[in-house]
Parts: structure tokens; C-alpha cells; sequence
């Protein structure tokens, strides 16, 4: 009985430090986010750092908030969304990541 209490208190807790790993474009919409648009990760994407910006193909950046590593990816398509907050949500590769969505002077 321990080990399961002890198995659920640590899926708890990763529950809540890791990103939404199980999160994916339907539950994000039944949150309220909407599609604002699509693009492409300029290069190689290997996850979502705070000191490493990803380049969209759009000329605009995402500064990640979220910490993730994923399967390294070349060019993987990006959802860009938002709700009626404007808060920003990205969906890469099945993973949700939040941030700030930083316009690129062309």
C-alpha cells in the first residue's frame, strides 16, 4: 500500500513541473485556444529552452517558459495558439509549450 501511495504522490508531482505532455490540439481548443497560425521551427528543433529562442519560419521567435528536450527534429510544424487572454501556447511535435511570441523586424 506504501508503494502505490508513493507511486501516486510522485506522479503528482511530475504531473505538475513537467510540461503538458498530454495535452494536444483538441484539449487545448476545449480550453479556449484558438489557432492564430501555422508554421515551421527554422532548423533543427531539439526541445524548448529559456536561453535558446526558437526561430520560426514566419520571422517570428518564441521565448520558451517551458523546459523540454524531445527527439531531435528537423523543421517540425508549429501551431501558434491563443485564447481570449492572449496568452501563447505552441504545439511541436505533440508537445505544449508556453511562452512569448516576439515579432521580427523585417
Amino acid at each position: 500500500m506504501k508503494l502505490q501511495i508513493m507511486y501516486l504522490v510522485l506522479f503528482l508531482i511530475l504531473i505538475t513541473i513537467c510540461p503538458a505532455f498530454s495535452a494536444d490540439l483538441e484539449s487545448l481548443i476545449n480550453e479556449g485556444y484558438q489557432i492564430a497560425e501555422t508554421t515551421t521551427v527554422v532548423g533543427e528543433f531539439k526541445g524548448c529552452l529559456a536561453t535558446a529562442p526558437l526561430r520560426f519560419a514566419n520571422s517570428k521567435v518564441f521565448a520558451c517558459t517551458t523546459f523540454s528536450y524531445s527527439y531531435s527534429v528537423y523543421m517540425p510544424q508549429v501551431y501558434i495558439l491563443k485564447n481570449d487572454k492572449n496568452d501563447i501556447k505552441v504545439l511541436i511535435n505533440g508537445t505544449v509549450y508556453s511562452g512569448t511570441l516576439i515579432e521580427q523586424g523585417k
